[in-house]
């Protein structure tokens, strides 16, 4: 079996052929339209979505930590599994491409996986990303068994040698899929896009018009044409002055109903997909609705309702597959989050402040949070007052 994939890795990581009707992605929707990855992701909301959340996971690093006998935890940098997760799962990837292209998958399909690659003693030599389109889960005797066809050969693996993250799930075992579910919502999105692409591709309607009282030849009707558009058309001649003759006026041409329609539902599709995906607005470059207040209690949500939950799936299913059993009672694995956790810097700041005065901070801990040097004695946990009845 190990021999079989070390043969197929590379394949397995550059293969794009798509079996799209196995996953519900046969047949037009309502709309007419056909929804597939490709079509969805073309989808600037979609695209900006999944953008949003693979790069926002890819981006923490992932810390392999070691309990200690007093209830702490310090890294575990000499354990072997801690440059998988946090430096380089494998040798084509590093750690942020590695956990973006998971997060992509799941997000899209709702499970991503990856093979868990071992050597006879049961060390692990490598982390390699599979395709989920690829993979079937069947459960037999009580047990699960992940099927990954490659090449129209189908090759089994047990549970502990694929490192599988769902998203949403009705049986605990397979996540469902956002595709597959809200193939409607993503169809009428692409209805919308074409519609408007072929509305103003076919569009014939002019920006204004000039009214003349009397009739003009076609001759006449060219070259004032061709007079006006000399004169007024470009960015660099916008807003001149018009001198208008012979009685002539313009109208300019606005947007119909129908325009203004086609753009609510434009918008509309962007909030439904933001919806979906539980993205904010405001992180997908919609900032109509926004003020500087709420974009900032939009992002600590955005954190705490959105990534963390995405965070947490891929830490328990690294616990729960890449860790022994023996190992399990004293290696875990955990992101680091206090980057997105922190406020601004007076807002920061002021905190540290309390931290210190009530004695659960010492200076070298603020200093380590703001990724400075500890200083000598900056260990002291005493309070303000203590500090001062001792220096007195």
């Amino acid at each position: 079996m190990f021999g079989f994939f070390k043969k197929k890795k590379r394949a397995m990581m550059s293969d794009t052929n798509q079996n799209w009707s196995e996953f519900g992605f046969s047949g037009p929707t309502s709309t007419g339209q056909n929804v597939t990855e490709q079509s969805a992701m073309m989808i600037p909301a979609v695209f900006a979505c999944i953008r949003v959340l693979a790069e926002s996971c890819g981006s923490l690093p992932l810390m392999v930590y070691e309990r200690k006998p007093d209830g702490t935890k310090e890294r575990a940098r000499n354990f072997p599994l801690y440059k998988f997760l946090h430096d380089s799962p494998n040798s084509f990837m590093d750690a942020v491409s590695f956990w973006e292209l998971l997060i992509g998958h799941c997000a899209l399909r709702g499970n991503s996986y990856a093979f868990v690659d071992r050597d006879e003693d049961g060390t692990i030599q490598a982390i390699w990303p599979l395709l989920p389109q690829n993979m079937t889960i069947k459960v037999e005797k009580g047990v699960l068994v992940y099927e990954y066809l490659q090449d129209g050969k189908t090759t089994p693996y047990k549970w502990r040698d694929i490192l599988h993250i769902k998203g949403l799930s009705f049986d605990g075992v397979v996540g469902l899929s956002p595709l597959s579910l809200l193939r409607e919502t993503i169809g009428r999105a692409q209805a919308i896009n074409e519609y408007s692409g072929k509305f103003f591709g076919n569009d014939a309607r002019p920006g204004g018009i000039l009214k003349h009282p009397s009739k003009l030849v076609p001759e006449a009707q060219k070259i004032l044409a061709e007079n006006w558009n000399d004169a007024f058309k470009g960015s660099g001649k916008s807003h001149k002055t018009a001198v208008l003759e012979e009685g002539m006026d313009y109208v300019s041409v606005g947007l119909s109903p129908e325009d203004s329609q086609m753009i609510d539902s434009q918008k509309f599709s962007v909030i439904d997909i933001c919806r979906v995906f539980r993205v904010p607005l405001n992180l997908v470059m919609d900032y109509e609705r926004s003020t500087y207040s709420n974009v900032t209690e939009q992002n600590r949500s955005f954190v705490v309702h959105t990534l963390v939950p995405w965070l947490t799936r891929i830490e328990q299913a690294c616990n729960r597959v890449l860790f022994t059993e023996n190992e399990k009672k004293k290696y875990f694995c955990e992101f680091k989050l206090d980057n997105l956790l922190r406020g601004d810097q007076k807002t920061r700041y002021e905190c540290y402040q309390i931290g210190i005065d009530k004695g659960f901070l010492s200076r070298n801990d603020v200093r380590g949070f703001e990724n400075l040097s500890p200083v000598p004695g900056g260990d002291d946990y005493g309070t303000s007052n203590e500090k001062e009845n001792q220096t007195a």
